[in-house]
């Protein structure tokens, strides 16, 4: 190949592809690495920073391959909508994760977190409605499923009375939804502005 066949092709490159390659030199031929040294020459880059810039451009490309576009989509806009975050309606949760992932309740957590933090800087107090709203409430839902089991466990049941606490269950998750909004409301009516 022509020497002037890899300038050519080196000056339509960007600068940190330009310094991807120089770190992966010794991968080409004698005329590419002249050619190639030659522009960065040109361009003025620092050729001590191509490793540094191959590593980011790497880490970048195995993300990219590892999380399909639309999770990234929704990833930015959950990011978005957390910057933007004022008053108390809460901004949607979504996790990158599955939803049996062991992951998504720890990210959930993180969640509840920014959002009672965005509130305090936007305050300057903290939800305390809400925070002790959601833990007192999980509580209460624990407790009850505890006791539930026990309950089972010490009596022989028939298969209604499991439905029936199973859907009790259901019904303090579901009431816990509304609480927790309530609690936002109430929060945002004695600190919001």
């Amino acid at each position: 190949m022509d020497p002037s066949d890899f300038t050519a092709n080196y000056a339509h490159l960007s600068d940190n592809k330009l310094l991807s390659l120089w770190a992966d030199r010794n991968t080409l031929v004698p005329e590419a690495v002249s050619a190639l040294d030659c522009e960065l020459k040109r361009r003025g880059l620092n050729k001590q920073n191509a490793a540094r810039v191959k590593k980011r451009l790497d880490i970048l490309a195995a993300r990219e391959a590892n999380e399909s576009l639309a999770n990234q989509v929704a990833a930015a806009r959950y990011e978005h909508s957390m910057r933007h975050f004022v008053g108390w309606e809460e901004p949607r949760f979504s996790s990158r994760y599955p939803g049996r992932d062991i992951r998504t309740v720890f990210a959930s957590l993180r969640h509840k977190y920014r959002v009672w933090k965005a509130f305090r800087d936007h305050t300057g107090h903290w939800p305390t409605f809400s925070i002790g709203f959601h833990f007192l409430s999980w509580l209460a839902i624990l407790g009850f499923t505890g006791s539930a089991f026990v309950w089972v466990g010490e009596r022989s049941v028939s298969r209604w009375t499991i439905f029936a606490i199973v859907g009790c269950v259901l019904l303090l998750v579901g009431a816990q939804g509304l609480g927790a909004r309530l609690m936002r409301k109430v929060d945002w009516k004695r600190y919001g502005s």
